[in-house]
């Protein structure tokens, strides 16, 4: 299917709204974290603060990633949807097979050893006493239904485009 630099830019600007979305859910769980630790209002686990200041540090890392991956993608688009040329080298970025496929491999091997790292990851937890390793363990499971939620959710976009397309 051939799309025209008018279907590629609402594309982009849809994906926008949805990651100017994601980046103000971001900064807010940010901004609460930050709050409940510094007026020290997370409880303590078990009655030990530095297990609670480790998982929110270990939050407040993961949180402050996510929000400057997730405002550079919203920059880049930005940037695409005011030059014509921008949004062409980003469609064609998105788009290169190459890059695709190395994706899908990074992903598929990621996926095939996930049981492996969570073993590790539970491990580790375990080292640093039972409530890091509850969290890491609860952390996993989160993470495993996402997984699940978003290849539902892709899987529903592929039917909804080859409906469309008939």
């Amino acid at each position: 299917m051939k799309r025209t630099l008018e279907t590629v830019r609402a594309d982009v600007r849809r994906r926008l709204r949805r990651e100017t979305a994601s980046a103000v859910v971001i900064c807010g769980s940010l901004i609460a974290l930050g709050v409940l630790s510094a007026s020290d209002s997370l409880p303590a686990l078990h009655d030990d603060m530095r297990i609670s200041g480790f998982l929110a540090g270990f939050l407040t890392g993961l949180f402050a990633v996510a929000g400057v991956i997730t405002i550079r993608r919203i920059v880049d688009m930005r940037r695409a949807l005011r030059d014509d040329a921008a949004l062409r080298r980003l469609h064609a970025k998105e788009h290169d097979e190459l890059q695709a496929h190395m994706e899908r491999e990074i992903a598929r091997t990621f996926i095939q050893i996930m049981p492996a790292l969570a073993v590790v990851a539970i491990f580790a937890g375990a080292l640093v006493g039972l409530e890091a390793m509850a969290a890491v363990a609860a952390t996993l499971v989160f993470l495993s239904l996402a997984l699940l939620a978003v290849k539902l959710y892709v899987k529903a976009g592929y039917r909804h485009e080859v409906a469309e397309d008939a």
